[in-house]
């Protein structure tokens, strides 16, 4: 093999390997998300298998006849990397269950994404990685310097990974699809073996696999039940799908904009005939303009949207304060179209698009009263970069004196370990930060005031509002609601990004461990079921449970709230524990009903927990069996090449 071949081989097979790596994350994304972990998974098996294949390809390199045996690894591995698309979905039908819930996914998509990968990807990863000590032995066997070998197919090898990188992530992706562009990945090793050793094979494996890419592709993932899928794309940082869902539950048709795994969350939401949400955490950001100082701010409020929601933060605002000021910031070019597409947002083209909000803030030299940050990565994640004392600091600047702040921040509990740091690292830059719990759901918002605390008490709905604004203002208005933080000991700061580790704590604390309330008190259990009841009619849920450890005898319906409580709280297994111990506290009939009921209830949502733990261990099992598999192939193809064969 000439020197020249023997280049453009190794650049194609690093070309290949690189597109693979990129891609294989963003082809696994509508199953297992694209996190932290998934990456890791991704990479760690990819570099384990290119290991082996150096390994095995220095074995067979030993036997001679390097451009036949590269040829044949190089043809295979793009047939096994060419049947990958095919297999993806199957695979995440089987490791993830249809209805996981986001916030009990963690160990269900990490061990799932990893057996997906060994699966998937270890064998034809691991036989690309034998063509490097194949080229240096074949260059060396003809007379080629051993040394002068290596650099060259190393530093052509290394070309086609940069090559890979570049392309894969700018243009192949988002302009392919992540199907098409593992296929044309496994044209370039079939073409690499063709250089290779030319036969009709490598040749017809090449043309076969190319043009599989660009043939018709079904949707990478397939709507729900009673969903109509409208647009489904692949862009340079996620996998989104725009579904269209009926009417349910009393709420009228929607829009929905789901990201990567998606499960039981979603991105944004338009309904049929109203801006309005259902309740759902956007609408509670609308009243903050009423904690603002002057008829003006108060009236017709300059707001910027860091992070657009696809529109429903712009369409709400508009709605709610008639000739408002909005401006929005979308880090992904790909949300703001379909945002224009399907959910009638952006006509006016407020919207500055492919922008980091961080950036943004740092650039940008106008000033706003109210800034909201709706930022997420990976679904659950709130980016470091903007939730530090910094970026407060920059947000500090663009508001006017009287601004206000205001976070999406996913948690249930106030002293949830984000929600805690990242209203701490607030009140660092703006001297105290308040949370208030969105009613019946897993988000906070966190919100501080530039020159002064916040009064929510000040939201009050104005003459003319209609229903929905009038019954969010007086539930949002509710002090008891609220909680305020001061500054903590310690902010969040660029130098230490901690925030992933502390999502990872947060999940890892939701579903609780079955605890029940030690009632040891001095309270009249009558006086203790009142101040209970009264907190949980404020959304007050750990003064509930501290009202219930308050009183000198339990009782079958202390136990009844403190178990509602504790399911507010979203720590199931608690609120089971007390709803079993109040039914056997002799209840009165109506609450026996009640608890009954409870019970049924909440032990759905322990089912789901028990079979999202369940499938977290098994897929833990596939992953082993998967690379005992793969060790066991490869240990028995350098027993045959050790003979000889």
């Amino acid at each position: 093999m000439s020197t020249r071949r023997a280049a453009i081989v190794a650049a194609l097979a690093g070309f290949a390997v690189l597109a693979i790596e990129l891609a294989a994350v963003r082809l696994f994304a509508p199953s297992f998300g694209d996190s932290a972990f998934v990456w890791t998974n991704v990479i760690g098996v990819l570099l384990v298998a290119l290991a082996a294949g150096a390994w095995l390809g220095g074995r067979l390199a030993a036997r001679g006849d390097a451009a036949r045996r590269a040829r044949a690894v190089l043809v295979t591995a793009a047939v096994l990397v060419g049947l990958v698309p095919f297999c993806a979905p199957w695979l995440g039908r089987l490791l993830v269950p249809a209805d996981l819930a986001l916030e009990q996914a963690g160990g269900v998509l990490v061990w799932g994404s990893l057996a997906a990968t060994l699966v998937a990807f270890a064998a034809p990863v691991a036989l690309a990685g034998a063509v490097t000590p194949l080229l240096v032995g074949g260059l060396a066997r003809s007379a080629v310097d051993a040394g002068r070998a290596s650099g060259l197919v190393g530093a052509w090898g290394t070309l086609g990974s940069l090559a890979g990188t570049f392309l894969t992530t700018h243009l192949l992706v988002p302009e392919l699809g992540s199907r098409t562009t593992i296929w044309l990945a496994a044209s370039a090793l079939a073409m690499a073996g063709l250089l290779a050793r030319p036969s009709a094979t490598a040749a017809l494996a090449a043309v076969l696999l190319a043009g599989v890419g660009f043939a018709p592709q079904a949707a990478l993932r397939s709507a729900g039940a009673d969903e109509e899928l409208i647009a489904e794309v692949e862009s340079s940082y996620q996998f989104l799908q725009v579904v269209r869902r009926p009417a349910v539950d009393g709420e009228p048709p929607s829009v929905v904009l789901r990201i990567n795994e998606g499960l039981d969350s979603f991105h944004s939401i338009r309904f049929d005939g109203t801006p309005w949400t259902g309740g759902r955490y956007y609408d509670w950001f609308v009243p903050l303009p009423l904690l603002l100082d002057g008829d003006e701010a108060r009236g017709r409020p300059r707001v910027l949207s860091l992070g657009a929601a696809a529109g429903t933060f712009e369409r709400l605002f508009r709605a709610a304060f008639p000739g408002c000021v909005t401006r929005s910031v979308e880090i992904d070019p790909a949300v703001t179209s379909l945002a224009r597409t399907h959910f009638g947002a952006f006509d006016d083209g407020r919207v500055d698009a492919g922008v980091d909000a961080r950036v943004f803030v740092e650039l940008d030299r106008g000033t706003w009263d109210l800034i909201l940050v709706d930022c997420y990565e990976r679904q659950v994640y709130v980016p470091a970069h903007v939730a530090s004392r910094e970026f407060f600091a920059a947000v500090g600047e663009r508001l006017q004196v009287g601004g206000i702040v205001a976070v999406n921040c996913g948690g249930v509990r106030f002293d949830d370990p984000v929600v805690t740091a990242i209203a701490g690292t607030m009140a660092a830059v703006f001297g105290e930060a308040s949370a208030f719990r969105v009613p019946r759901s897993r988000n906070l918002l966190l919100a501080a005031r530039k020159g002064g605390a916040l009064d929510p008490t000040r939201i009050a709905a104005r003459p003319g509002d209609d229903p929905r604004m009038v019954e969010t203002c007086a539930v949002e208005s509710d002090p008891r609601r609220w909680r305020r933080y001061g500054p903590a000991d310690e902010p969040l700061v660029d130098d230490r990004p901690l925030l992933d580790s502390l999502h990872d704590a947060s999940l890892a604390a939701r579903g609780g461990g079955g605890e029940r309330s030690t009632i040891a008190g001095t309270t009249l259990e009558e006086e203790a079921a009142t101040a209970a009841f009264d907190a949980v009619q404020h959304g007050d849920f750990e003064a509930a449970l501290a009202a219930v450890a308050g009183s000198r005898r339990e009782t079958a319906y202390l136990r009844l709230v403190a178990g509602d409580a504790r399911w507010a709280l979203h720590d199931v297994r608690g609120a089971d524990a007390e709803y079993a111990t109040a039914l056997d506290l002799s209840p009165s009939d109506g609450d026996l009903r009640l608890l009954q009921g409870r019970r049924r209830e909440v032990g759905v949502a322990i089912d789901a927990l028990d079979r999202a733990s369940a499938t977290a261990t098994r897929n833990g099992w596939y992953s082993a069996l998967a690379a005992a598999i793969a060790a066991a192939l490869v240990s028995a193809a350098a027993r045959r090449i050790d003979r000889g064969a």
